[in-house]
């Protein structure tokens, strides 16, 4: 799909894109007993595996998906996927708060 859409670009003056990432993979099973449990939120428990895809989506019209290590590793990617003069949405995560105020 990604080679598809390669190097279209979404959007346009009055038009709206939405922007967000899903991350994937990289689970790590938790130990069975509490003493030998570690806090997977933290990097140095994680197994470095994991994934997030990001999506630039136009309402009513294409989505342009691309894969990341971290959301914010897309700016590159959001930037040259979405033309000026549209307005973009994301939700609050605050990788995104560069980008929406970029574009706009």
């Amino acid at each position: 799909m990604a080679e598809e859409l390669k190097g279209g670009v979404i959007g346009d003056e009055g038009k709206t894109a939405q922007v967000d990432g899903g991350y994937f993979g990289g689970y790590v099973k938790p130990a069975n007993q509490k003493e030998y449990r570690r806090d997977r939120r933290y990097a140095p428990n994680q197994n470095g595996k994991r994934k997030v895809v990001v999506v630039v989506r136009e309402r009513g019209g294409n989505s342009v998906p691309a894969v990341f290590g971290s959301e914010s590793q897309a700016a590159a990617f959001i930037r040259a996927r979405i033309a000026k003069g549209t307005v973009v949405h994301a939700d609050e995560a605050a990788s995104w708060d560069d980008y929406t105020n970029v574009l706009k």
